[in-house]
């Protein structure tokens, strides 16, 4: 993910590289069943990133062991979001390769890596790639030095988000209207005013072909509630702090509503807090359960049962992920 850019020319957003770091802290799992398919992730990490985020856990849970960063409720729950949520685009974006998709387009892409993890099944496609030229600038250095030359398959696409349109300036890059494609829109939608949500989305609808699809996670409006509720909730009061706040969620349990208006018809949709997600994606081998998806808790008893209280008694996903085809096709 990566929104803003206003760290200076050349560096991502904050909350671009704590996503990218608890992708590579989930990818040191040693069990395969519930490890971050990420392993590339650490490698566009140097102690520069590391630096901007030090008041983040993840910095210091990644320059230590891995059992040890695992003691920290707020990094290993925020690392299972991770893996929940990256392992649920992987198996989407494989099943849509499977399927004849000739393009993949990644919206705010930040530090993503599938361009060369899924570099072998994506060799006759094309990967657009679209964020702010500071962090395009930056990931090019990053991938130069860890892999070398660039993959041919993959275009970096610069865009104000502001300021411009996405198939402005996608398809002065290549893109195809008429081309089945698959796009990804990864950790954005909660940081955008809901009708910049719809005004992309619709455009989505509006230019790919047949068989094309979109896989994006995204806030419901009860979650904004309870942010604005316990706003000193860690992982929202680091994003907050770093001037990218949640501003945005779909209507609690409306959300086939909500994307039927956008073009967009809703496929499947998994809750991050659900029993199928750990049953999914949480699961070790042996039976057992990583754990629980969340972000740290109130540091006191009288806050954490509010808390409990009004997560128990509403009736929302509060964050999910989705995976929505065109409307008709």
């Amino acid at each position: 993910m990566s929104l803003a850019d206003p760290f200076g020319p050349g560096q991502p957003s904050r909350t671009s590289i704590v996503v990218a770091a608890l992708r590579a802290f989930g990818a040191r799992e040693p069990d395969p069943s519930v490890r971050n398919p990420d392993q590339l992730a650490e490698r566009l990490i140097t102690p520069a990133e590391l630096q901007l985020i030090a008041a983040h856990p993840v910095a210091h849970a990644l320059q230590n062991s891995y059992e040890e960063g695992r003691r920290s409720p707020e990094v290993s729950g925020m690392a299972n979001l991770l893996l929940i949520r990256t392992r649920f685009i992987d198996d989407h974006l494989k099943s849509a390769i499977e399927n004849g998709v000739g393009q993949v387009v990644i919206l705010g892409a930040g530090l993503d890596t599938r361009a060369y993890r899924f570099a072998e099944l994506l060799r006759d496609k094309i990967v657009f790639e679209v964020d702010y030229q500071s962090t395009q600038q930056l990931k090019r250095r990053r991938l130069e030095e860890a892999f070398g030359a660039l993959p041919p398959h993959l275009r970096f696409v610069t865009i104000d988000f502001k300021r411009e349109q996405l198939f402005d300036v996608l398809e002065p890059a290549g893109y195809q209207s008429q081309t089945a494609t698959f796009f990804i829109w990864e950790g954005v939608s909660m940081y955008l005013a809901e009708q910049s949500v719809r005004e992309t989305l619709r455009a989505i609808a509006s230019h790919c072909g047949p068989s094309s699809s979109l896989a994006m996670d995204f806030a419901e409006a009860s979650m904004l509630e309870l942010l604005a509720k316990f706003p000193h909730l860690p992982q929202h009061r680091y994003t907050t702090a770093w001037g990218e706040p949640w501003i945005f969620g779909v209507p609690d349990k409306r959300e086939n509503e909500f994307f039927q208006e956008c073009g967009l018809q809703l496929r499947e949709i998994l809750g991050f807090f659900s029993p199928d997600a750990r049953r999914r994606y949480l699961t070790r081998s042996d039976g057992s359960v990583l754990g629980h998806v969340r972000g740290g808790a109130p540091k006191t008893v009288a806050e954490t049962l509010r808390l409990l209280w009004t997560f128990f008694t509403h009736k929302s996903r509060w964050y999910a992920i989705a995976e929505l085809a065109i409307q008709n096709q």
